[in-house]
């Protein structure tokens, strides 16, 4: 009897040892997630890279190189019945993934990494994905890691592990804590009560790149001596140590239901995929963040960079603002809501979005679809990503056309070489004509972004200099000329010895060498002699602050220049 009770108490004293002495273990089981982005997306950053190379912002370039390098999270091996390997991580992990590879780390250092991870399925709602091994690629591991074969338990010690990353570089964690709440439910945001959960709150430590790594309990008999209680999602900000797993109850029948699949269900998903499409047109605001849940990575990697562009030059503040706050979040997924937007700007043509299903034609993962919206017929093509149907192409402005970023590039080189947008700076000097003063005098104007300020010379017994404000135009007339017509109110000040002695000789004259002017005119230019422009202004004297017994000496001007825009 006593020595039962020796040996309950030396493996009660132990078992916490035998524990922690298997923590090594579970780097074979879970690994250090990488996605790589699609090439249209690579491509659009090198080119931002490249522009931020020219303006001599090292800084800048470093965070490029970083984004263009791809995310990273974390996931962990799971295997089937039939001994098939698949990982197991967060959607938000892999969201805008176009290749995917998975690196085990072992304690002196050494890694195996696992490249081209095929990408099963995805659950958005949930935060889960599972991903496959490529033919003929086997982890260290004989079998994966078991999930917990009882109920989690409130006041139960728990493990979180993963790559959380210190700065941008991933390094292994193997955090400890206990679980405060089996079924946490918190509302998914402020502006919305919808309930998100049930999560396993708990106090293990989950940090950026946790994501998608497991939440272990001690299990006997379990390959590494623990079991997956739950994946890690997320951590509360602004509370002590509040972290959230998705339970078992979750997950589970997503794994199942993701190596099951039912290809007779692939149309019942699509006909109800679209029909939440159609009803999120229809709400009475801004669309485009709901057509961007839609998006395939296809499609935004195919128009990202034609899209960008078309955004940020068109699209009002509140719509850049959205941008920017996504952005802070994740960057990759921001560039699907400039895809979006195009794509809503293209189909809004008034206060509400009217949309109906014209056409389905197709099978297996692919189907076109044509809808009716606001009375114009609009071809797309859904595809079956990851297990969800997503827009591969949508009318002409997401159809992944090359030619659309050709000819934005195009029409920039002419717009570089002709130089007439109005956010530049122009000097231009000629010849005037005084009508009431001289036939012939000196005319010079500097403009900028349409204010500056001109100058009159016919002698030294006239001249004039004033400040102006007003609107200068833009229109290209082919690829090799181009028109800024402008409009121009001020004042003006003349140095005039006639009006002096006017003054001189009526006393009690009360007046000012002053008037305000309103000017207009047009200014052409070539690409062929880029910068270089002439032009013929007009002028016309509004209200004359000199006393009314002396002529007006500008009531009107006339002006030919020739000048260059910076």
């Amino acid at each position: 009897m006593k020595r039962s009770l020796f040996i309950i108490l030396i493996l009660f004293i132990s078992f916490p040892g035998f524990v922690f002495a298997q923590a090594s273990v579970v780097r074979d089981y879970v690994g250090l997630i990488n996605q790589s982005y699609h090439p249209g997306i690579v491509s659009f950053f090198e080119k931002i890279k490249k522009e931020f190379e020219k303006q001599g912002d090292t800084d800048a370039v470093k965070l490029v190189d970083i984004i263009i390098k791809g995310g990273f999270g974390s996931g962990f091996l799971y295997s089937d019945a039939r001994g098939n390997f698949y990982v197991i991580t967060n959607n938000h992990v892999i969201a805008q993934a176009h290749s995917i590879s998975i690196t085990f780390e072992r304690t002196d250092g050494s890694k195996r990494r696992i490249d081209n991870l095929k990408l099963i399925a995805t659950d958005v709602d949930n935060d889960l994905a599972i991903m496959s091994l490529p033919p003929g690629e086997r982890p260290l591991v004989a079998q994966g890691m078991a999930f917990i074969n009882r109920a989690p338990e409130e006041g139960e010690e728990v493990f979180s592990a993963g790559f959380p990353g210190l700065g941008i570089t991933p390094l292994w964690q193997f955090g400890n804590g206990r679980i405060s709440n089996v079924t946490a439910r918190f509302p998914k945001s402020i502006n919305d009560e919808t309930l998100l959960g049930p999560f396993i709150q708990h106090t293990a430590q989950v940090d950026m790149g946790n994501s998608g790594g497991p939440l272990l309990v001690a299990q006997r008999g379990a390959p590494s001596g623990y079991a997956v209680a739950g994946i890690n999602t997320l951590s509360a900000t602004r509370r002590q140590a509040a972290n959230y797993a998705i339970p078992p109850s979750t997950f589970q029948p997503f794994i199942t239901s993701s190596l099951n699949p039912n290809p007779q269900t692939y149309k019942a998903a699509l006909d109800a995929r679209l029909a939440k499409f159609i009803e999120g047109l229809g709400a009475n605001s801004a669309v485009y963040t709901h057509i961007s849940e839609f998006l395939s990575t296809v499609c935004i990697g195919e128009n990202v960079e034609y899209a960008y562009e078309e955004m940020w030059q068109k699209a009002n503040n509140s719509v850049k603002r959205t941008f920017s706050e996504r952005a802070r979040e994740d960057l990759i997924a921001a560039m699907g809501i400039s895809v979006a937007w195009t794509i809503e700007n293209s189909i809004r043509s008034g206060a509400s979005i009217k949309a109906s299903i014209k056409e389905i034609t197709g099978a297996g993962e692919e189907y076109t679809v044509v809808f009716t919206i606001n009375n114009k017929d609009v071809e797309s093509v859904w595809i079956r990503e990851y297990g969800n149907w997503r827009i591969k192409t949508f009318g002409k402005v997401a159809s992944g056309d090359t030619e659309l970023v050709s000819k934005r590039e195009k029409d920039r080189k002419i717009a570089e070489n002709l130089r007439i947008s109005s956010e530049s700076l122009q000097i231009e000097a000629g010849y005037a004509n005084l009508f009431d003063k001289a036939p012939s005098a000196f005319y010079a104007c500097l403009d900028y972004y349409g204010f500056g300020f001109k100058v009159y010379y016919a002698s030294s017994d006239f001249s004039g200099f004033g400040f102006f404000g007003g609107f200068r135009g833009s229109i290209k007339a082919g690829d090799n000329f181009g028109i800024m017509p402008y409009f121009r109110f001020g004042f003006d000040y003349y140095s005039d010895k006639e009006y002096e002695k006017f003054k001189d000789e009526n006393w009690g004259v009360i007046g000012f060498p002053i008037a305000l002017m309103g000017q207009v005119g047009v200014k052409l230019t070539t690409s062929a002699v880029p910068g270089l422009f002439i032009g013929a202004a007009f002028q016309y004297n509004l209200f004359n602050m000199m006393d009314d017994g002396y002529k007006n000496p500008l009531t009107m001007t006339f002006a030919l220049t020739a000048g260059y825009t910076f």
